[in-house]
Formats: C-alpha cells, sequence, structure tokens
C-alpha cells in the first residue's frame, strides 16, 4: 500500500495550508521559521497554491527590520473549497455552508414532524441543494452528518439512535449516492464540541466536553484536542447514567436514565405530573385543563414567564443534570463544559441549577480547573462542527471510508 502514502510534497503542501488556516496573513518568511522548510521550497509551493487560487497575497504586512521589503501576507481563498454540516435533532434538521475556515455562509433550519430514514434523507439531500444554489458544486468537499446517537465510524453507519428510532442504518453510502459527494455520519455532540473548539467559547481548550440537551442527551469529548469516541463509538452517553434506580423506564431499556429526568420530554412528563397536583399553573389555562398536552415547549414558555411550577421542573431538571455532569468532570478533569440545546432558552434558570450541582458535588480538585458555560454557536454548534469535520480531513489527505 506504500503508492498510497502521502508524498513528501503533499505533506509539505498540507504544513503550510495548516499554517495558513491558523494564521491567516503569515508571510512566507514565517513559514519558513515555522516549518524548518528552505525559503525556495516554500516560494515554490505557496506559488503552486497561488495557481490553485487556493491562496492569495493580501497586501504588505508590518516590517520587522529597517531595512529590506515588508513581508507580503498569505491568506487562504476560503470559497475555494466548500463544506456543508448538517445535525438531526430528533426535531429539526439545521444545515450549514461554511467556507474552507468554517465560516458559515447559509444556514437553515427545518422543523421536522417525523425523523423516518427515509424522510430524514430526502430532507438532508434538499437541504444540500438549497445550501450550494448560486455556488459552484465541484468546490464542496463532502458532507458530514451529525446524527443523536453512536456511529460505527469504519462503515458509515448509525448503530443506534433509539430516540428516533433507528437501528444499524447505513446513512453515509445512503446520502453519499443521493448526493453524488462523500458524506460521512458522525454523532452529534461530538460535532458539537468540534465546532465549539475550533470556532466557539472552547477555542484552545484541549480538554473540553459539550453536553446537548434537547429530545436525547448526549457528550462530546475533546482529550488533548483529539475527539474520544471510545472503543466502538458510544462514549459520551451521558444521558444513559443510572440517576434514579427505580424511576421511569428508559426508551434504552434501562430505569431512571438521566434522559428520563433532564431531557426535552422528561420535562413535559414531569410538569404533566405536578400539575395534576397543583392547577395553579399556567400551563393547565394554556391546556384548558389538557394537562396530557402539555409539551416541553410549553414548559420553556411557561417557565420564560414566571410560573411557578414550570419553573420548578426546570430547576429540577438542571440539578439532575449537574449531578451527572459533575461525576463525569471527577472521570475526565476537562477545563470546560458547554452546554447547548433548547433547555438553555428559559434566561439562566437552568444553567443555574446545573451550576449548583455541579459546585455541590464535584470533587473540589477537578472543580477548581473547569468552567460550566452555555454554547457560544448555539442551535449551529454542531452542524459548523460537522462542516469543520469535513475540512478537517482536507487538511489531513484523510479519506472517509465509505
Amino acid at each position: 500500500m506504500l503508492d498510497q502514502l502521502p508524498s513528501s510534497k503533499d505533506i509539505n503542501h498540507l504544513r503550510i495550508l495548516n499554517l495558513l488556516r491558523l494564521y491567516p496573513g503569515i508571510s512566507r518568511a514565517e513559514i519558513v521559521n515555522r516549518t524548518g522548510l528552505s525559503k525556495a521550497t516554500v516560494s515554490t509551493i505557496v506559488s503552486e497554491l497561488i495557481d490553485e487560487v487556493l491562496v492569495y497575497e493580501d497586501g504588505a504586512g508590518v516590517q520587522l527590520a529597517s531595512a529590506g521589503r515588508r513581508p507580503v501576507k498569505l491568506k487562504l481563498n476560503g470559497q475555494m473549497r466548500l463544506a456543508i454540516g448538517v445535525e438531526l435533532t430528533g426535531s429539526e434538521c439545521i444545515a450549514v455552508l461554511t467556507d474552507l475556515y468554517g465560516e458559515p455562509l447559509r444556514v437553515l433550519r427545518y422543523p421536522m414532524a417525523e425523523s423516518s430514514v427515509n424522510t430524514s434523507i430526502d430532507v438532508i439531500v434538499q437541504a444540500v441543494n438549497q445550501l450550494l444554489e448560486g455556488y459552484d458544486s465541484a468546490r464542496l468537499l463532502g458532507v458530514e452528518v451529525g446524527v443523536p446517537g453512536p456511529v460505527d465510524p469504519t462503515r458509515q453507519r448509525v448503530v443506534q439512535a433509539e430516540n428516533i428510532g433507528w437501528f444499524d442504518v447505513p446513512l453515509g453510502p445512503m446520502l453519499t449516492e443521493r448526493v453524488g459527494k462523500p458524506v460521512t455520519v458522525v454523532k452529534r455532540q461530538n460535532a458539537g464540541v468540534v465546532g465549539e473548539y475550533w470556532h466557539g467559547v472552547g477555542k484552545g481548550r484541549a480538554n473540553l466536553m459539550y453536553v446537548s440537551v434537547s429530545v436525547g442527551i448526549g457528550c462530546g469529548i475533546l482529550i488533548q484536542g483529539e475527539l474520544y469516541a471510545g472503543s466502538n463509538g458510544s462514549a459520551g452517553e451521558i444521558g444513559h447514567i443510572t440517576l434514579v434506580p427505580d424511576g421511569h423506564r428508559c426508551k434504552c431499556g434501562n430505569f431512571g436514565c438521566l434522559e428520563m429526568l433532564a431531557s426535552s420530554p422528561a420535562i413535559a412528563v414531569r410538569a404533566i405530573e405536578k400539575a395534576k397536583e397543583d392547577r395553579e399553573t399556567l400551563l393547565g389555562e394554556w391546556t384548558r385543563g389538557a394537562l396530557q398536552s402539555i409539551t416541553s415547549r410549553m414548559v420553556i414558555e411557561a417557565a420564560c414567564q414566571g410560573d411557578p411550577l414550570a419553573v420548578a421542573v426546570i430547576q429540577e431538571a438542571g440539578y439532575y443534570l449537574g449531578i451527572a455532569i459533575a461525576n463525569v468532570i471527577n472521570l475526565f478533569n476537562p477545563s470546560m463544559v458547554i452546554l447547548g440545546g433548547e433547555m438553555l432558552e428559559p434566561g439562566t434558570l437552568f444553567l443555574d441549577a446545573v451550576r449548583e450541582a455541579v459546585q455541590r458535588r464535584s470533587f473540589s480538585i477537578a472543580l477548581a480547573a473547569v468552567e460550566v458555560v452555555p454554547s457560544s454557536l448555539g442551535y449551529r454548534a454542531a452542524a459548523i462542527g460537522a462542516a469543520t469535520l469535513v475540512i478537517d480531513r482536507f487538511f489531513t489527505l484523510a479519506t472517509p471510508v465509505l
């Protein structure tokens, strides 16, 4: 397989491209200093990249010496290569088109009443086509789809996503055939942690966790700047930590999982239980007593309006999540835990409850090193992270296994 190994020329091209990605405006002289390559080699490769329209000269930089010309700044021509990232949450499809820097050019959101495989594929294909309108599709490097469950990275199959009823679905190959470009899949929280690491509040944090709370609860883990997926891709399933041994039965088959206490469906169930005991609540008014019709969206809206019952439900869910996060903090010792998902909408109610539990339950040494913060990318985190994974492969010569 030696003929498939990258040549030294390819490797040097990548070294220079990666420097341009990390340090926009770097000069040829700085590239020489950082890589140890000769001036001639750098000059030749930069000229080739300029001829390919991947790189352009952006005027003169700051003159550091008293004599000689000011160095010319070099930058990637970001829109010469494009990437698409998609997230399936269980209730919607979020898709983003980015340039080579991972900067969003277009963002789309499609509400999804149902999330069958065929419907999801149709929506993703529609999103890809709409995102590419007016762009040269030949510039598209590929598509990455974040899904709510573990993924087999070798076969590009969704192993299990019980919240949307998927088991052993070959989503990567199916979408590749429909889209006509490489399509790969990843657990959506893994995409989220990559998005926050490269473009969000976690930028530069090598040990990082991203916890998403919506229909399900999952965690993406970054250790020393690298994704940690575990032995078979199921790392980060924080939603299936048991917190109440005799609690409600979870879709995974266990009892008392975190998802049965702090996910968006769980808060709706808890609100219904509490509203049966206390009908002095906005939720009773809005449903005209038909309490079984209470949804998580209603609970969030009522909490935003200060309804005591809804506030109590949101805080209780946040506290349970905080207990689980404290255990994970004790185990992995991250420098930051980032929270994403719809549960962060009612002001700081949910976040404050999470932080309180983390403060009470975490080991003091691990607690001293960590911050618990909301996502800065919001609903776009996983989609931007998925696109970034496509871009990462371009900068490493890696090719997906399809």
